[in-house]
């Protein structure tokens, strides 16, 4: 049984509470003669803001004629940064990202490559489609603005401990995951970039709030000063303070809803022209993508092994590949759960013999903490509970379990997804007709 306690903020690292985010990290002094002077470096880099870059907003700033007010930072990223703003004109919250001044109108994924969404497929409820879209002009240039529905939290590694019964909830998320994914590839769409932090809840009763109300929850915004080094103005095309994101983890529990929204398609692509590689992280990518081998094209099997992954961590709340540091360590876990790798990939793979010998054995034993073999079947019973100090004594005040039953059904789905050989990875029309998502007498 895994003690939350002892490894919650250890589940991994590169993924935030509220994934409109990419892993942050603090500026230093620009080139421009400028830095921050903020308390906190979860900011955006402040070299960007330069021409074809980031747009400087501030709290309270209009976006889209007079529309869109601006009331805090929801995350940033390569392409942009995402604002939580109020609709004036429909009295709701929603997010408006704000794209970088070099990325032009074609090459905005929401416009682009969502258009050819089947608007008719069940999957689309739970695919983030723009509500709006509109541009503006700044001294960086020209951006692309795209409106989107506000959202919760991601839906791992902490979700579970909201859930009053863990196990069903987070089974049907993953068929709504399932569901998603089957809309954008019955479309011929590749998201890219398909894993658990890009998959968030869906809210309901927010817009009734007061802006105070809805900001005691997750946070005010707190500024950190942009300042010159020689004590002139700041140039125009520099904000006059960076603010750190606000934390959706932190919202009550009453305001999220049992459904999951799929986000950010900046490696999404279509099917008929494939990019020559992907920007996912490499604990989602297949084998394939890790082999230093540019003869296996991008595909949509590519999503198919990133979704055995999500599947696994959504339901178990905690990634299927953790704790490693590049891609030989992944790889190494690969044969720990689903074999030795064929040929040709076991002799591509240079590292191999610092792990493992010729015929795919550990070199160093290795067993998980009730002393059996680390495999599959050892992850798979990864049960979770919360311990708390109640009057001095240390108790577990909620535990998540995976019934045995279950497991078995869970890992002959994951033995199917994550195939080696990617003609073999199952669609996902196939992986929707799986035993597992047809039980409901697991609790």
């Amino acid at each position: 049984m895994e003690c939350e306690l002892d490894r919650i903020d250890m589940i991994n690292p590169g993924i935030q509470h509220y994934s409109y985010n990419d892993i942050a990290f603090a500026p230093a002094s620009t080139a421009h003669g400028t830095y921050y002077d903020g308390e906190q470096d979860d900011v955006e880099n402040l070299d960007e803001y330069q021409e074809g870059g980031y747009h400087p907003v501030h709290i309270n700033d209009y976006l889209g004629t007079k529309r869109y007010r601006v009331i805090h930072k929801l995350g940033h990223g390569a392409f942009g940064i995402v604002w939580l703003c109020r609709d004036h004109q429909l009295h709701r919250y929603v997010a408006v990202k704000v794209m970088t001044a070099d990325v032009s109108l074609e090459r905005v994924p929401e416009i682009s490559i969502l258009k050819h969404l089947d608007q008719a497929n069940p999957g689309a409820r739970y695919i983030a489609l723009p509500l709006d879209s509109f541009e503006i002009h700044g001294p960086n240039g020209t951006h692309q603005c795209i409106v989107s529905p506000l959202l919760g939290q991601c839906v791992s590694p902490v979700l579970w401990q909201r859930l009053e019964y863990p196990g069903l909830v987070l089974r049907n998320l993953c068929h709504q995951a399932v569901l998603a994914l089957n809309c954008l590839h019955e479309s011929g769409v590749g998201h890219g970039d398909f894993r658990p932090s890009n998959i968030l809840l869906k809210v309901s009763g927010l817009d009734n709030l007061r802006e105070d109300e809805l900001l005691s929850q997750i946070g005010y915004p707190e500024p950190g000063n942009v300042v010159a080094e020689d004590g002139a103005p700041l140039p125009p095309f520099s904000p006059r303070y960076l603010v750190p994101a606000a934390d959706m983890s932190r919202l009550d529990s009453k305001y999220l809803r049992e459904e999951i929204c799929l986000i950010r398609f900046g490696q999404s692509y279509l099917e008929s022209s494939p990019p020559p590689d992907l920007g996912t992280p490499e604990n989602y990518l297949p084998p394939e993508r890790l082999i230093d081998d540019q003869k296996d094209k991008v595909g949509l099997s590519c999503d198919i092994w990133a979704l055995g992954c999500t599947l696994f961590e959504i339901r178990l709340q905690t990634p299927l590949f953790h704790m490693l540091y590049g891609p030989d360590e992944v790889l190494n876990e690969m044969v720990s759960f689903f074999g030795k790798l064929p040929e040709p990939w076991w002799s591509r793979w240079e590292q191999h013999g610092d792990y493992r010998d010729e015929d795919g054995n550990m070199l160093r034993r290795r067993v998980d903490v009730d002393g059996e073999p680390y495999s599959i079947d050892s992850v798979l019973r990864g049960d979770k509970s919360i311990m708390r100090t109640v009057d001095g004594v240390l108790q577990v005040v909620k535990t998540m379990e995976v019934p045995r039953d279950e497991m078995a059904v869970l890992k002959e789905l994951l033995l199917k997804i994550c195939a080696y050989a990617p003609e073999n990875r199952p669609c996902t029309g196939d992986i929707l007709r799986a035993e597992w998502f047809k039980r409901c007498s697991w609790s």
